[in-house]
């Protein structure tokens, strides 16, 4: 399932092999907005993420996948709001190996 939004995600296994990363960046029509339109644009993505996590069965991997996700979001977004991430850098989240994760399927990108 691909996750579609103000964000661009890509999974990368971590190279001592503990578990994976997520690289998060701003797509640029969200990074070209302005301060308010990036806020109500973010707070709409988490309620889509949150709506789209209700509509599955709790044992659904893109479930899990889409909670991690929708963690990280809720931690950035106070920081959007007061325009403190410079939207041009990748952010890395390091996330150890969940057993019936799948963060790869989830985000459509193969895991290099």
């Amino acid at each position: 399932m691909d996750i579609e939004g103000p964000i661009k995600i890509g999974v990368l296994d971590r190279e001592d092999g503990s578990g994976r990363e997520l690289h998060i960046s701003f797509r640029d029509d969200f990074s070209a907005m302005d301060v308010p339109g990036r806020d109500q644009t973010f707070r709409a993505y988490l309620l889509n993420l949150h709506e789209g996590i209700q509509a599955l069965s709790e044992g659904d991997p893109n479930r899990a996948g889409m909670l991690i996700v929708q963690q990280i979001c809720e931690q950035l977004l106070p920081h959007i709001a007061a325009d403190e991430i410079p939207l041009s850098e990748t952010l890395v989240v390091e996330i150890e190996q969940t057993p019936g994760v799948n963060l790869a399927e989830l985000l459509g990108t193969p895991a290099q």
